[in-house]
């Protein structure tokens, strides 16, 4: 056994309950003793409890008025777990499921290994628990991509060796307490997307590590916005956060080859913008992307609002047939 720090886990309440409770429950199971799991409901319409005899004495409930983002509710999570002395801090989507054994895995890891900061997790489907998610990732420095190791891969065992990482994927990260206070925390200007990339390079910045672990094992439901026919994240909303984000870190953190960066972001964006009219026949998240990219150049951050995000899609019709859209 390896149980003694305590470990905080903190989890943003979105969407659905069910797959919430079903995560939590999961942390609940875990064989570390050591541990509190920290509730942020991000969800004012769809409360996880009504009543205070409902939570169990593990779990610190925080109910927050409007929807702060999952930078806004981590950012609340880790506060509390700083205030409660946690050593660690594990973040999780609240749409994963997460191994008994990965919090115990990682605290020993950490304990014998001062100099690693951060744990990024094997991450698996869940819909298909032995293709891998994410095993370990990496930012390229010169264009502001990152790269999901083994994406879709049968788990054979060709990603059982630790190693250092430049991008910790943001569905399940473990980190030292001290790591936020070092860096500080997300940053709530991106509201949703893109802050893992953020922090990710702040902490390789400060001369830290991030580590993949194997011995963690974590399985993804995937984004609930993700149209599972098609691959993509489906609705305006999730795209207008991803290509503003993605263009606010690139100006941030890019500053060699910029020039052959910008060449490689344009190609990327036209690419991206012909598929979803040729292919997909989505001119709604065309224009998320211009909208996105607009308000990035114009630093028009944090939680934006426009129409194009309430409009409703009538699955399976062309663009002509979207009810109330307007280009």
């Amino acid at each position: 056994m390896c149980d003694g720090p305590l470990v905080a886990v903190v989890i943003v309440h979105w969407g659905s309950p069910e797959m919430t409770m079903e995560c939590t429950e999961s942390v609940c199971a875990s064989r570390y003793r050591s541990l509190k799991t920290i509730v942020v409901d991000n969800c004012p319409e769809r409360r996880l409890w009504q009543q205070p005899s409902e939570i169990g004495d593990a779990i610190v409930y925080m109910p927050v008025a409007t929807n702060t983002g999952y930078c806004g509710g981590n950012n609340l999570g880790i506060r509390r777990a700083q205030e409660l002395g946690a050593k660690y801090v594990l973040l999780l989507n609240n749409d994963t499921i997460i191994d008994k054994s990965l919090i115990r895995n990682c605290v020993c890891y950490m304990e014998d290994q001062p100099e690693v900061a951060v744990i990024s997790p094997k991450v698996f489907f869940h819909q298909r628990p032995k293709h891998i998610y994410v095993a370990g990732g990496d930012l390229d420095v010169n264009t502001g991509e990152v790269s999901y190791i083994g994406w879709n891969e049968r788990d054979v065992g060709q990603y059982e060796r630790e190693r250092d990482i430049t991008w910790a994927q943001g569905s399940a990260l473990f980190a030292r307490a001290s790591v936020f206070e070092r860096v500080g925390l997300f940053d709530e200007r991106l509201f949703c997307y893109g802050e893992d990339v953020d922090l990710s390079r702040r902490i390789i910045l400060a001369g830290m590590r991030m580590i993949y672990y194997p011995k963690a094992r974590v399985w993804h439901k995937c984004s609930s916005l993700e149209d599972k026919s098609t691959g993509i994240l489906a609705t305006p909303l999730a795209t207008y956060y991803i290509w503003r984000n993605k263009l606010f870190n690139f100006r941030r953190y890019i500053v060699e080859r910029r020039a052959r960066g910008y060449c490689v972001f344009a190609f990327r964006f036209i690419w991206r913008f012909a598929s979803f009219v040729l292919k997909h026949r989505r001119l709604d998240l065309c224009r998320a992307m211009v909208l996105g990219l607009v308000d990035a150049v114009a630093g028009r951050m944090g939680k934006r609002q426009y129409a194009l995000f309430e409009v409703p899609v009538v699955r399976g019709q062309g663009m002509a047939k979207r009810e109330g859209f307007r280009w």
